[in-house]
């Protein structure tokens, strides 16, 4: 036991020189340091970082929203303003249309690089900027890719629309096409590039899907959180079938722990619901891993990972069909009659309107209870992250929030479902 005990705190350690020497790597987080594949290369660069807390919130838990907002030029993302303003002068076709369309004292200030830039100057440059070309396709419909030095799956997508007579562009879409161009035309030492969504871990073609089933301002949410139930579908397909080939009179660390989980909420059904619906334990244990995988993917350090049990539609969706089955169930043991009559007649219950509404509060208690916590956890992660400047990562906080918290709210959730039929069959 000593020695590992001694092996985790050299992990530790060793854990903790990584993440100082990273932070020295960046230049005290002025910079950030890129590790990845890009265009079938292998990047490792140090590029200019803005870090804001409110921005990193918003990327993490309201990606639509980052998106739209990440199409626009900021003044925070221009290293030299000076050189920024020269790109806008020069002879690029394409800047050369925009600069045309300035107005006159904005042209003055271009041409005169000896003249001073205040903010509210700046402001109206950038605004300005933005604006111009996305209000005049023709200043990105000549040339266009020869302005592309990088294609993705997204701006093939936009190059396939660009050549259509009638093009499916939305304004979004036309506002990320001007980030695009931009970025290609002024250098990376001038003005950041753009390391935001949609550059999806996956198809654009299934992103442009999510769009068009659920709309330009919820598409990327959509197609995030569907990802993530997908990949934990597939870890609970792999758990299922891995354990179901290695079962043996011999049980391996993994039957163990899965039988001592089986029985233990089978003691549960049996004391609350009695032995002869001991059937209804497949269905308490399948909730109990389902939400207990969803809280434990985020801890995943895999880019794009997260819990989908922090999105509320989870949470809420699961609520519902917990309530559906606690009204099936009591159907199927009382009768139909048997078991509305109790919202159905007022006079054997006066107070029949207000246990109707007892029944959405239910949904609306089991649901929000696990989304709170999870949402609540990760936020605090984040926050807490960004007040350390991230030099130790708060490993305490992640396996309070991760482990602790996501093993007792799956507990939570299980308990309450089974409680709720429990009630109802009793009644």
């Amino acid at each position: 036991m000593a020695k590992k005990k001694g092996n985790l705190k050299w992990v530790f350690l060793i854990f903790i020189v990584i993440e100082v020497a990273l932070v020295f790597i960046s230049s005290g987080f002025n910079k950030e340091l890129e590790i990845g594949i890009e265009s079938g290369k292998l990047v490792f660069r140090n590029v200019p970082s803005h870090y804001d807390l409110q921005d990193k919130i918003t990327e993490d838990f309201q990606r639509d929203e980052f998106l739209i907002k990440s199409t626009r030029i900021y003044l925070y993302e221009i290293y030299d303003f000076q050189k920024f303003t020269e790109y806008l002068t020069n002879d690029n076709p394409v800047m050369s249309k925009v600069f045309s369309t300035f107005n006159t004292a904005i042209q003055k200030q271009l041409r005169d690089t000896a003249s001073s830039w205040n903010v509210s100057l700046k402001t109206e440059l950038i605004n300005g900027l933005n604006k111009k070309v996305i209000g005049n396709p023709e200043f990105y419909e000549a040339g266009f890719k020869d302005h592309i030095k990088g294609h993705t799956t997204e701006t093939d997508f936009y190059l396939s629309e660009l050549n259509k007579p009638t093009r499916n562009l939305t304004p979004l879409d036309v506002s990320r096409i001007n980030r695009i161009i931009i970025e290609d035309i002024i250098p990376g030492s001038i003005l950041s590039r753009q390391k935001i969504l949609p550059r999806i871990y996956g198809s654009y073609k299934a992103y442009q899907i999510c769009r068009s089933l659920f709309g330009e301002t919820s598409a990327l949410g959509a197609f995030y959180l569907i990802r993530m139930l997908l990949i934990v579908d597939i870890i609970f397909l792999l758990l299922i079938i891995f354990l179901k080939k290695s079962l043996s009179s011999k049980p391996s660390k993994g039957q163990l722990i899965m039988e001592m989980i089986y029985n233990t909420f089978d003691d549960f059904v049996s004391d609350t619901l009695g032995r002869d619906r001991l059937t209804f334990t497949p269905y308490i244990v399948t909730i109990f891993l389902f939400i207990w995988i969803s809280n434990m993917v985020g801890m995943i350090p895999i880019p794009g990972f997260m819990e989908p049990t922090r999105n509320i539609n989870v949470p809420l969706g699961m609520g519902i069909v917990v309530i559906l089955v606690v009204h099936f169930t009591a159907i199927r043991v009382k009768g139909l009659w048997g078991h509305f009559e109790h919202y159905l007649n007022p006079i054997k219950n006066p107070l029949a309107a207000l246990d109707i509404v007892s029944e959405f509060s239910k949904v609306i208690s089991i649901s929000f209870r696990l989304f709170g916590n999870i949402l609540g956890g990760a936020i605090i992660i984040v926050v807490v992250s960004s007040l350390v400047s991230y030099i130790a990562l708060p490993v305490g906080l992640n396996l309070f929030f991760g482990i602790f918290v996501g093993t007792v709210q799956a507990f939570v959730f299980t308990m309450l479902a089974l409680t709720y039929i429990g009630v109802e069959i009793s009644e």
